[in-house]
This record gives structure tokens, C-alpha cells and sequence, in this order.
């Protein structure tokens, strides 16, 4: 795969679904070098006021310069492979603000899936299937409020039993 397959395809895959909500900082600029062989290349992801950019040249007002194979770099990105693990290790360099780094790993995974809301139609059908299905209880069942009143009034009632303390042994002396 060459460089600009390799940039086209995580542009397509991780930076067209960025979550941008998930920046701190006003400006990122991230240099991102890929040190493969066969697509070794250099690009940029830059958060400038609200807008995110994925290109594939170089930026020399960069925040953080990174230089990394393309492979753990989108094990980074999965999260399959911890960037602050493969730094201390050597397995990536950076330069420059290292927080932006990790802040544009977590933003190029994306937003999370969320579950579309059921439409009216679709409603009695799971409303039909929950009746014929037992229902698992994760807890146990509460004690009625009538016999819960009546063991607080017990235990406030009744004496507190004395409780004898333990004579000390004291060692024999010969």
C-alpha cells in the first residue's frame, strides 16, 4: 500500500467520523510521520477553532511531531495498543506537546454508536416479546413496609443485650 492509499484510507475510516468534542485545547497541530517502507509518509490532523483538517503534507507549526508506523498507528487509534506504552517503549517518537498527541488518538476513534429510538410500529412487537419472556431478577425481593416498620420499632424498643469484656492473659512468670 502506498503512502496516499494508506492517508485515504484513515482519512476515510477514522478522520471523517472525528469526534472533535472530545479537543481541549483551541489548537492542535499534529505532524503525524509514518516510517513504514512501503508507505512511509507525512501528514497533519490540525484542530483550528473549531474546524479539524486530515492532509497529507507536512505542518511546521506543529504542536506535536510524531513519527510512527502506519500499523500501530491505527492499533493506537482502535485501541488495541496503548500510545503511552508504545512511547515508553520506543515504539513511537514524539515531539512537542504530548497531551495534544493522546487528545488526537481519542478523537480519531470516533463518536460511540448510539441506539436509534424505536418507532411507534415496531413499539407492540417488543412490547409482546417482553410478556412471553420471564423476566431475571438481578436483586432480591424488598421486605413489604409494613413488617420493615415493625422490626425498626423492635430494634428501637428493645435493650441492647451488654456485651463482657474479655478478661486479659497475662503471661506466667516463673
Amino acid at each position: 500500500m502506498t503512502f496516499i492509499e494508506k492517508y485515504d484510507y484513515l482519512k476515510k475510516k477514522y478522520a471523517v467520523k472525528a469526534d472533535t468534542a472530545k479537543f481541549k485545547d483551541a489548537f492542535i497541530a499534529a505532524q503525524i510521520t509514518m516510517s513504514d517502507e512501503d508507505c512511509g509518509g507525512t501528514m497533519y490532523a490540525a484542530y483550528i477553532d473549531g474546524s479539524f483538517s486530515f492532509e497529507p503534507y507536512d505542518y511546521h507549526d506543529n504542536t506535536v511531531a510524531i513519527i510512527i508506523n502506519s500499523a500501530l498507528l491505527e492499533e493506537c487509534i482502535k485501541g488495541k495498543a496503548d500510545p503511552v506504552k508504545a512511547y515508553l517503549d520506543g515504539q513511537l517518537q514524539a515531539w512537542g506537546n504530548l497531551d495534544h498527541a493522546l487528545q488526537l488518538i481519542e478523537v480519531l476513534k470516533g463518536k460511540k454508536r448510539v441506539c436509534k429510538k424505536k418507532t411507534e410500529e415496531a413499539a407492540p412487537a417488543c412490547e409482546e416479546v417482553k410478556e412471553d419472556t420471564p423476566k431475571k431478577r438481578a436483586c432480591k425481593k424488598k421486605a413489604e413496609p409494613a413488617k420493615a416498620e415493625e422490626v425498626k420499632a423492635e430494634e428501637i424498643t428493645a435493650p441492647a443485650p451488654k456485651k463482657r469484656a474479655c478478661k486479659k492473659k497475662t503471661a506466667e512468670k516463673e
